[in-house]
């Protein structure tokens, strides 16, 4: 509250907007044990947790792989969900896999994590 009132915002207001700050999901995304290569032809199946440590919501769930969506959920997420991905050899000497996750019922932008693996 003190560094809202300090940027201009009255006592009051600082604090219903913190308030409802306090009232948002907040997302954490942990890749385990996601490998940094992977052989052409070989594929592996691993798990990336979306971990939500605010209040629950609606959420959006989406996996790409070098801009080309993999996979999709849209689960209430009250703690966490694990999400199986792909990693596979493929033709492209590296794979850009991105985790996006939005909550469309909030005026949050959504939240995204990237892992590289090089294709050997």
């Amino acid at each position: 509250v003190e560094g809202l009132v300090d940027a201009g915002l009255s006592e009051g207001v600082a604090e219903r907007v913190s308030e409802g700050a306090q009232s948002l999901p907040a997302v954490e995304i942990e890749w385990g044990r996601f490998p940094d290569s992977v052989a052409t032809g070989e594929n592996e199946v691993c798990e990336v947790t979306v971990r939500n440590v605010g209040e629950p919501a609606r959420a959006g769930i989406r996996v790409t792989v070098n801009g080309v969506e993999m996979t999709s959920t849209n689960p209430y997420l009250r703690d966490e969900e694990t999400v199986p991905i792909g990693v596979f050899g493929a033709d492209a000497e590296e794979l850009e896999f991105t985790v996006s996750v939005a909550f469309p019922e909030t005026p949050l932008i959504p939240i995204e994590s990237n892992r590289t693996v090089d294709v050997r």
